[in-house]
């Protein structure tokens, strides 16, 4: 299990200019929905965009704090 606020944090670390929106999916802290907006995406394609954002949450996935994640990404407006 991992917090929001640890999760966002996370994130950030790797992706400094990220807004992150997450959502608890089932209330167990371990399934999440979780928005990364960052112009660091501006770049990329959605699917390196999505393996950004993985690679960051590898570490959490594999130490069982994270089981599932739906990852949405987008550019800011």
């Amino acid at each position: 299990m991992i917090s929001i606020p640890d999760l966002s944090a996370l994130v950030k670390e790797s992706i400094p200019d990220a807004e992150v929106e997450i959502l608890d999916k089932t209330g167990m802290k371990d399934h999440f929905i979780i928005h990364v907006t960052s112009a660091t995406f501006e770049p990329m394609d959605l699917m390196a965009r999505h393996r950004a954002v993985q690679a960051v949450l590898n570490p959490a996935m594999q130490d069982g704090r994270v089981h599932a994640a739906e990852i949405k990404t987008a550019v800011p407006a």
